[in-house]
């Protein structure tokens, strides 16, 4: 699966006079489509006067489409016609600027993973971390009922599930340290707890792949101090 970054897209208008009833019009007919495109408006204001503004434009709006793909879709749809029709005899002259978001640091996506990670060892609330893996994430883990390569979230999700079953009351981390570039970091930490009851003390590394804001892959190797 591709992950596909936000389009942002900045809309600024004046309106033509007495076309109030228009856009009126055009913002009640346009909600239920942006809704099922899943467009967010983020911010929707008043230009502001300044000594170095070029022009101020009354109208302004910033909105977040999921991708370029999901603005290709809108723009196209049938409905799109008829909202523009709307829209040309509102608006006295509009202009758009669209830009993305700068790609994310895999560096700080790894490790905000492995502090969800660190969560759900801790309390067993596994879902900020589930919610960054990948459709086709895959884990490899040395031993036990999970030996081997595991694939998919169903899968992650049962064995995240497993590990908090086996370790009841949590466990504790300490992080050593986090090495790694490009798209692949390893994590060297130490955790503490109970096994089923029993003292439990591991050395661990954890490699997460990164892509985009995803986890895609995770694989594991440990030797118990206890």
């Amino acid at each position: 699966m591709v992950d596909e970054q936000p389009l942002l897209v900045f809309v600024q208008s004046r309106l033509n006079p007495d076309a109030d009833d228009l856009f009126t019009e055009y913002l009640a007919k346009s909600r239920s489509v942006m809704e099922e495109y899943g467009i967010e408006v983020i911010a929707s204001g008043a230009g502001i006067e300044h000594p170095q503004a070029h022009d101020v434009w009354p109208r302004n709006s910033l909105l977040r489409y999921p991708s370029f793909d999901a603005f290709q879709r809108y723009l196209t749809d049938p409905r799109s016609s008829e909202l523009r029709a709307i829209r040309e005899r509102a608006y006295a002259a509009n202009r758009v600027s669209m830009f993305t978001p700068l790609s994310p640091d895999p560096r700080n996506v790894a490790m905000r993973a492995f502090q969800h990670f660190c969560t759900g060892l801790a309390s067993g609330q596994w879902e900020p971390f589930l919610a960054m893996l990948s459709d086709d994430f895959s884990f490899w883990f040395p031993r036990g009922k999970y030996k081997g390569l595991n694939v998919g979230k169903d899968r992650a999700r049962e064995f995240f599930t497993y590990v908090s079953s086996v370790f009841s009351e949590g466990l504790s981390v300490t992080l050593d340290r986090v090495v790694g570039s490009g798209s692949t970091y390893i994590f060297e930490f130490r955790d503490e707890g109970k096994l089923r009851g029993q003292p439990y003390a591991n050395r661990v590394a954890l490699a997460l792949d990164v892509r985009g804001r995803q986890i895609c892959a995770y694989r594991e190797y440990f030797g118990l101090d206890v």
